[in-house]
């Protein structure tokens, strides 16, 4: 027997107005997201559970963290004049941190998503 396929759309690449690559796509009218930064943990060797967790976030790391960078360098994604500059996203520049102490230190308590 032969069944056709689910109806699906074709994934997306877009920018939040924060400044996050996410992917999204529609599959039997469910939008499915996943961010770019999230990838690049698991890319990292971040376990996927953690990545995905409720207990947890994918931080974006100060740049002088991974960049021979000055600390006054200010963290991605950040407006420069008019422009959204956007946040890096590689295995180095992010890492899974606890879901309060990430928001708390840089979202002020806050979802970013």
């Amino acid at each position: 027997m032969i069944t056709r396929p689910r109806h699906r759309d074709v994934p997306s690449v877009t920018l939040t107005g924060h400044g996050y690559a996410y992917t999204r796509s529609r599959y039997d009218g469910e939008d499915k997201t996943v961010y770019l930064h999230q990838l690049c943990a698991i890319a990292g060797g971040a376990d996927p559970y953690d990545v995905f967790s409720e207990t947890t976030d994918v931080h974006h790391r100060p740049l002088h963290e991974w960049l021979d960078l000055d600390e006054d360098v200010p963290p991605t994604p950040i407006e420069v004049g008019d422009q959204l500059i956007p946040a890096i996203d590689t295995p180095e520049s992010v890492e899974v941190t606890p879901r309060w102490d990430h928001r708390e230190r840089n979202l002020g308590g806050v979802a970013d998503d």
